[in-house]
């Protein structure tokens, strides 16, 4: 669906990419995918609204809102994150994707770990049971 692919990235690697510039790639390159109404978790931005869960309250990484309501999670190899952690933000932007018939997509490094980025995000997503609608590696 999304027009572009892998390599969003340009000249960083991944290992250098911190979370702010990850968000800010995808907040300039989505627009150009043709997501519209983009809010993005940075100064300057218009910032995604809170989801409210059961048990934490998470605000993702971009929020777009056209073609239809899409949550995006950015996880870089910089950020430090538990499992705990992840599997809460995730089930919860999954949650919310699936109650406005919308989408929840992750943002990943191209390479984690020496691993491919997709194949970690997939894996961890059936860890903790969430459907991830698209995997964006950078």
């Amino acid at each position: 669906m999304p027009v572009l692919e892998t390599g969003v990235g340009g000249g960083a690697s991944a290992e250098e990419l911190s979370r702010d510039a990850a968000i800010r790639l995808m907040a300039e390159a989505l627009p150009l995918a043709g997501y519209g109404g983009v809010r993005a978790d940075l100064p300057g931005w218009e910032a995604p609204e809170v989801i409210h869960g059961a048990v934490k309250d998470h605000s993702p990484s971009l929020f777009c809102l056209f073609p239809r309501p899409i949550f995006l999670d950015v996880i870089t190899a910089k950020g430090p994150f538990s499992l705990e952690d992840l599997a809460s933000r995730w089930q919860l932007f999954a949650s919310a994707a699936q109650l406005t018939s919308g989408e929840f997509h992750v943002v990943v490094p191209r390479w984690v770990a020496g691993r491919d980025g997709r194949q970690a995000a997939k894996q961890i997503a059936d860890l903790v049971g969430v459907r991830i609608g698209y995997i964006w590696a950078i």
